[in-house]
């Protein structure tokens, strides 16, 4: 168990670093044709670009780390699933937040809460697409061990 959270936060801390480069060259490339990987505000709190930039790396790695490797509550078997499922979101949101806010992304409210909403939206529907993968897969691991008990019975 731990051989796989170290292996997921590891895949998640890298998908998070390349994230900070992607996300802004994304969404503000679109709308005024600059991208600025870190806000000037944040720039300023810190004091440097370099600074900005690697406060950045950290913690969208450490959010990419802290996403991926939580996927590993739902592997808890005395955790019914709507309680690996919230408890799951409730950090993803909760490291969000405290990303955003530390890294000046949304500089308003209604900034924050559309990104949280489109965040919801998403980990719901990644959260379905698994679930019914996996309901299938049940399905199909159920289907063939009744095979192999009605062909042990016919020997």
């Amino acid at each position: 168990m731990k051989k796989k959270l170290l292996n997921r936060c590891a895949i998640g801390l890298l998908l998070g670093m390349v994230m900070v480069m992607l996300v802004p060259a994304l969404t503000q490339g679109a709308t005024d044709g600059t991208v600025r990987i870190v806000s000037s505000t944040l720039i300023a709190r810190v004091g440097s670009p370099a600074g900005a930039l690697l406060l950045s790396l950290a913690l969208y790695g450490l959010f990419g780390a802290f996403c991926l490797g939580g996927t590993l509550l739902y592997e808890i078997r005395r955790w019914p699933l709507a309680l690996a499922t919230a408890v799951h979101y409730l950090g993803i949101t909760l490291g969000y937040v405290i990303a955003d806010l530390t890294l000046c992304w949304n500089m308003t409210v209604r900034e924050l809460l559309f990104v949280e909403g489109f965040m919801t939206v998403s980990f719901f529907l990644i959260w379905l697409i698994l679930y019914l993968g996996y309901k299938k897969e049940v399905r199909e691991l159920n289907r063939l061990t009744e095979k192999n008990r009605k062909d042990k019975t016919e020997i």
